[in-house]
């Protein structure tokens, strides 16, 4: 099971999530993305970001939710402020989402793959956002396999 946000690390930041936000942003644009979209707001009932960039012709995403507060009612105090955990927890998920994305980038530099799982994937669903590479099953996958002399690829190799 995950760890809850009280337990996790940064969970002590005082650092704001716009703040993270920039950070990100920052990276991205060292890594020579384009098109870098930071998006907010709540699905399902549940606070996320979802963070859309092009490197090299393809868009990639990723996305970030709080971690689970075990106490999500209490507040939480530092250097004077008082917030309460929930709201905590979106400063600690800028944070991490931060440490992330910059060690993806960082592997991303020697190798590029690093960031398949987040490649979007147009057209699996149209109307809809697009699927991550990391966000398809098996069956998913193999049904994108284009057919070889009118025989799919998958059975071709059987």
């Amino acid at each position: 099971m995950l760890r809850y946000a009280e337990d996790a690390n940064y969970w002590d930041t005082a650092v704001s999530p716009s703040i993270s936000q920039g950070e990100i942003a920052d990276l991205l644009e060292k890594f020579e993305a384009d098109g870098i979209q930071t998006i907010q707001g709540s699905a399902g009932g549940r606070y996320a970001w979802m963070i859309r960039f092009q490197w090299e012709g393809r868009v990639y995403r990723f996305t970030f939710a709080p971690l689970t507060c075990r106490f999500p009612d209490k507040t939480f105090t530092r250097s004077g402020v008082e917030r309460s955990n929930q709201d905590q927890a979106r400063f600690q998920m800028g944070r991490i989402a931060l440490n992330f994305v910059k060690a993806i980038l960082i592997a991303a530099e020697a190798t590029p793959a690093a960031l398949f799982g987040f490649l979007e994937l147009p057209g699996i669903h149209p109307g809809q956002a697009p699927m991550t590479a990391a966000e398809l099953d098996v069956a998913g996958l193999t049904g994108m396999l284009p057919e070889v002399q009118g025989v799919p690829l998958l059975e071709r190799a059987k």
